[in-house]
């Protein structure tokens, strides 16, 4: 019980995309979940940054869960564009995941010709939780403040998705209106 517990405290980011790994975005996420899970107990190791490919990513989520991780963070690749494959590379290792909408756009509009909505994933492999959030720092700190709350009132993973994707849709509002 001991052990199993320790485990749970255990956690692995992965930042994705091209434009972080090639160095065009500086990743400020990554820091910024390490920090916030380290104040909660955590001991955090940062993972590599992932290419844009489902199978990539759910090779590392599947080796994470594998390793014994209790957490997996992901930021970025949950939007509608053809590039963003994050939620389905979660849904690759938990057919079951919850991966609520965040904002619907029309299909074949713009950058969205493939896909027509931003959603986050929360699934869970073995006794890891994986939450995949967006990418832009604002974003990944409203989807972390929810995360937090939601770990520690041992929320399950479709109240953490809920919980994650309302504040998201409240802060879009707010930018829209």
């Amino acid at each position: 019980a001991e052990i199993l517990q320790r485990l749970k405290k255990t956690a692995v980011v992965f930042p994705t995309g091209a434009e972080v790994a090639k160095g065009q975005i500086v990743d400020t996420n990554t820091p910024a979940i390490r920090e916030r899970l380290q104040e909660a107990g955590y001991a955090v190791r940062l993972g590599p940054t992932l290419k844009d490919d489902d199978v990539l990513i759910a090779a590392h989520l599947s080796d994470a869960a594998e390793d014994g991780y209790g957490l997996v963070v992901t930021t970025g690749g949950v939007g509608a564009e053809e590039k963003d494959q994050t939620v389905e590379a979660v849904l690759m290792v938990d057919p079951d995941a919850v991966t609520p909408q965040i904002v619907k756009y029309q299909l074949g509009v713009g950058r969205h010709r493939h896909k027509d909505t931003v959603r986050i994933a929360v699934g869970r492999v073995l006794e890891t939780l994986i939450v995949a959030l967006p990418g832009p720092n604002d974003e990944v700190q409203l989807g972390l403040n929810a995360l937090m709350q939601g770990l520690a009132s041992q929320a399950d993973k479709h109240e953490l998705a809920e919980g994650i994707a309302r504040c998201l849709r409240e802060r879009l509002k707010e930018k829209i209106d």
